[in-house]
C-alpha cells in the first residue's frame, strides 16, 4: 500500500491560477442518497456461554444480582427474563452455565459486575449443588427458584418476579420460540410469563394465576402449541382469553411485534433455531422495551416473508440493530436482509491511517461531514507495530489504552473498527512459512481484539516470495477458525492481478483459496504506475476493470472490496529512472494553482472521463508530471463496483483527505455505497 511521502501544502500557499481547464461541470449523481444512520453491533462468543457473557459485558457496567440458568435446556429458563428485569434482581443480566460446572468466564463476568447475589433457576438436576457451592465459595449469596417440574418452576419464578398483575402471558412449556418472542415485552412491562401443557393448564400455573390476581390471559402461539381446550379451560375459570399467533414461530414473532407497543430505537436480533442467545438477549431488549426479532438460519427462508415485510415498515425507526451470535448463527446475508432488505450490502471500508498519532486519527474523523455511519461502515486503523521474527506483534503505542480509545471512538460513531496488521519481505515470509510463528501471530491477533474490543482484523502481507502462498492461506484459515465464531471480521488485502499468469510475481496470493477464509478481500487496485515507474494514472479505469474482471472469476463478488486511491503522484527523473512524491486531491489542485499549471484530463476511447493530470516545474527546478483522481474519476471507478456487484470499496486512505477534499469525496461515497 502507498505510504505518505510529501508534506501537505497549507491553504496559505493556494494562489489564484486557472484550474481544471476543460473539465466541465461535475454531473449530479443519479444515485439517491440514503440519509439513514442505522448502525449495528454484534455480540458473539465461541460458545453460547461466551455469547451471553459478551451480551452482559458490553451492556452492563455493574449489577448487584445476576440470574443464572443452564445453557443446554430451555424449560427452567423461559421465565427468566421477567425475573432479571424485575425489582427483585434489579435489572441484572442473565448468564448461562453448564449443569455440572461453573464455567470460568461466567464467574469472571459475575466478579466484573461486582454482583453479590445469584438467582439460580431450576433444581439441582438443572444446575447442580456443585455449581451452587462454587458460587458460595466465591463469596456469593445464592437463591434457588425451583419446582417439581418446568411448569411449577416457571410459576415460582413469576410469583417471585411480580407481586401482582391483572395480565399474564401463557406460552408452551414444550417449545421455546413463542416464549422467547414475548419474553422481552413481558419483562419490560412486569407481566408474568407462565407455561402450559398443550392440552391442559397445569395446577401450578393455575395457582400462580390466582395468586397474582390475573384476570386477562394472552396465549402465545397457535393451537398446535396451546390447544383450544386450554383456552376453553381458562374461560370456564373466569379469565378473559386472547391469543397472539400465526402459522410458525417466525410469523408468531411478527404477530407479537405488530400487536404490541415497543421502543423501536433498538432491535435485538437472534436465531429462532435455538434458545440460548435469544434468552440472554431478551433481558437486554427488556431494559428499554425493545423488540426481539427471531430469524432463520437460511436467508432464503427469510426473504419475502412477514418478517421482511415487518422490517420494511419499521427499519427506518431503528437506530441500532443488536445481532446475537457469530456468523455461523446469523450469517452476513441474514444480517444484511435485516439491516437493508437485501442479501448484499455495499461496504465502505476506509483505511484510517493516523499511525502513532492519536490526534491525527481524531482529525481524520473530524473531516467526515455529519454522521460518520452515512459514509463509512468499517474503519481500519494501523494500531499494531511491526510483526516480530517469532510471528508476534504488539501495539504501535506504549500501551493498549490509546488503541482501546480509538476503537471505542470509531465504534461510538457507528462504524466497525478492524485494525490492520502489516508485514512484508523476508520477515513476512519467515512467519508465513512456519506453523509455530503463524500460531504466535494468531495469538497476538486474538489478544489485540480482546483487549481493544475491536471488530476483527485485516492482514496486509506484501513483497512476499511465491513459497509463502500456502502459508498465507493457512494463516487466514487459522484466523478465520479462531475469530469467525466470535462474530469477528477476518479480512485480507492482496495485490492486483489481471489474470492467473499476467503477474507471476504475485503468485503468493491465491485468490480462490483465500476467499474461503475471509469475509472480505480488499484488492489493491491502485499503483498501476508506482513510485519508481514512468508517470501515469494511479488507477486507470480500463486497468481497474481488468483487475476486477479477473478477481470475480476467483472470488465471490460480494466478498470483494475494490481498492480506491485517494492519492496522486508527481514524478520526476532521477538518473536513468523515475522517482515520485505523493499527495492527495486537495494538495494536487493547490500545487497546480501554486505553479500556475493547467490541469487537463487524460482520456481513452473506453474512458472518456479520464483522470486529471498536469505538468509543472517545482521549487527545486525539477520538471514534474502529476496524476491524481477527483470526483469524476472516482465516480467512474465506483461504476465498476456496481457493474460487478462487488461487496464494496476499500479506500486508501483517509490520510489523504482534508477539509478541502472531504466535501467532494464523502458525499460521493454516501450516494454510491448506500
Amino acid at each position: 500500500m502507498v505510504r505518505k511521502g510529501i508534506a501537505t501544502l497549507t491553504l496559505a500557499s493556494f494562489f489564484t491560477c486557472s484550474l481544471f481547464m476543460g473539465t466541465g461541470e461535475t454531473p449530479k449523481s443519479a444515485y439517491a442518497a440514503d440519509s439513514s444512520t442505522t448502525s449495528f453491533t454484534r455480540f458473539a462468543g465461541e460458545t453460547r456461554y461466551e455469547t451471553a457473557v459478551e451480551i452482559s459485558s458490553n451492556n452492563w457496567t455493574n449489577a448487584s444480582s445476576v440470574v443464572l440458568t443452564r445453557g443446554d435446556a430451555f424449560p427452567d429458563a423461559l421465565a427468566g427474563a421477567v425475573l432479571a428485569n424485575s425489582a427483585v434482581v434489579g435489572g441484572g443480566p442473565l448468564l448461562l452455565t453448564e449443569s455440572n460446572r461453573l464455567r470460568p468466564e461466567v464467574l469472571q463476568e459475575i466478579q466484573r459486575l461486582n454482583a453479590s447475589s445469584i438467582f439460580i433457576l431450576g433444581g439441582t438436576g438443572a444446575i447442580s449443588s456443585g455449581v451452587e457451592n462454587a458460587l458460595k465459595a466465591n463469596g456469593l449469596t445464592t437463591y434457588r427458584i425451583q419446582g417439581n417440574d418446568r411448569y411449577e418452576t416457571a410459576a415460582n419464578i413469576s410469583t417471585t418476579s411480580v407481586e401482582n398483575s391483572t395480565r399474564a402471558f401463557l406460552a408452551s412449556g414444550k417449545v421455546f420460540a413463542d416464549a422467547l418472542s414475548i419474553s422481552s415485552y413481558a419483562a419490560a412491562n412486569g407481566i408474568p410469563l407462565l407455561l402450559t401443557d398443550t392440552q391442559k393448564v397445569p395446577t401450578a400455573t393455575l395457582n400462580a394465576l390466582q395468586k397474582l390476581g390475573v384476570t386477562e390471559i394472552t396465549l402465545i402461539g397457535g393451537e398446535s402449541a396451546i390447544s383450544a381446550s386450554v383456552a376453553g379451560q381458562l374461560k370456564t375459570a373466569g379469565y378473559t382469553v386472547s391469543r397472539l399467533s400465526d402459522q410458525d414461530r417466525y410469523k408468531t414473532n411478527v404477530a407479537i411485534l405488530k400487536n404490541l407497543s415497543y421502543n423501536m430505537d433498538k432491535m435485538v436480533v437472534a436465531t429462532g433455531g435455538s434458545f440460548p442467545d435469544a434468552l440472554a438477549g431478551s433481558v437486554l431488549a427488556a431494559r428499554n422495551n425493545n423488540p426481539i426479532l427471531l430469524v432463520p438460519k437460511d436467508e432464503n427462508a427469510l426473504l419475502n416473508t412477514p418478517t421482511t415485510a415487518y422490517l420494511g415498515s419499521n427499519r427506518a425507526s431503528v437506530n441500532n440493530f443488536f445481532f446475537l451470535g457469530g456468523f455461523d448463527v446469523i450469517s452476513t446475508a441474514i444480517q444484511n436482509i435485516v439491516r437493508i432488505g437485501s442479501t448484499s450490502s455495499k461496504i465502505s471500508l476506509q483505511f484510517w491511517d493516523g499511525y502513532a498519532n492519536k490526534t491525527t486519527y481524531e482529525n481524520q474523523l473530524s473531516y467526515v461531514p455529519g454522521d460518520l455511519a452515512d459514509y463509512i461502515d468499517i474503519l481500519v486503523p494501523n494500531l499494531c507495530g511491526a510483526v516480530q521474527a517469532d510471528g508476534s506483534f504488539a501495539y504501535r503505542f506504549s500501551s493498549a489504552e490509546t488503541p482501546k480509545y480509538l476503537v471505542s471512538l470509531g465504534q461510538s460513531k457507528g462504524a466497525q473498527v478492524v485494525p490492520m496488521v502489516m508485514s512484508s519481505g523476508s520477515t513476512a515470509d519467515s512467519v508465513l512459512q512456519n506453523a509455530t510463528k503463524r500460531s504466535a501471530f494468531v495469538n497476538s491477533a486474538t489478544k489485540m481484539i480482546a483487549e481493544t474490543n475491536a471488530d476483527g482484523i485485516l492482514v496486509d502481507m506484501e513483497a512476499l516470495s511465491e513459497s509463502s502462498e500456502e502459508g498465507l492461506t493457512a494463516l487466514m484459515q487459522s484466523l478465520y477458525t479462531q475469530l469467525h465464531p466470535q462474530g469477528k471480521l477476518v479480512m485480507v488485502s492482496v495485490m492486483s492481478k489481471t489474470s492467473a499468469t499476467a503477474q507471476p510475481w504475485y503468485d503468493e496470493y491465491d485468490y480462490s483459496d483465500l476467499a474461503q477464509y475471509v469475509d472480505y478481500i480488499q484488492i489493491m487496485s491502485y499503483d498501476k504506475h508506482y513510485s519508481t515507474s514512468a508517470p501515469g494514472p494511479i488507477a486507470p479505469l480500463d486497468w481497474v476493470r481488468e483487475v476486477i474482471a479477473y478477481a470475480v472469476t476467483e472470488i465471490p463478488s460480494e466478498k470483494i472490496l475494490m481498492g480506491v486511491p485517494y492519492y496522486g503522484r508527481a514524478w520526476r527523473t532521477e538518473g536513468s529512472g523515475w522517482v515520485s512524491k505523493v499527495f492527495g486531491w486537495a494538495v494536487a489542485t493547490q500545487t497546480a494553482d501554486q505553479f500556475c499549471a493547467t490541469i487537463t484530463r487524460e482520456t481513452t476511447l473506453t474512458d472518456p472521463i479520464g483522470v486529471p493530470t498536469f505538468k509543472y516545474v517545482d521549487e527545486s527546478d525539477y520538471s514534474r508530471t502529476a496524476y491524481f483522481d477527483d470526483r469524476l474519476s472516482w465516480g467512474k471507478k465506483l461504476d465498476i463496483m456496481d457493474e460487478y456487484n462487488l461487496g464494496g470499496i476499500g479506500g486508501w486512505s483517509m490520510g489523504w483527505i482534508n477539509e478541502v477534499s472531504a466535501p467532494e469525496l464523502y458525499p460521493l461515497l454516501k450516494e454510491r455505497i448506500n
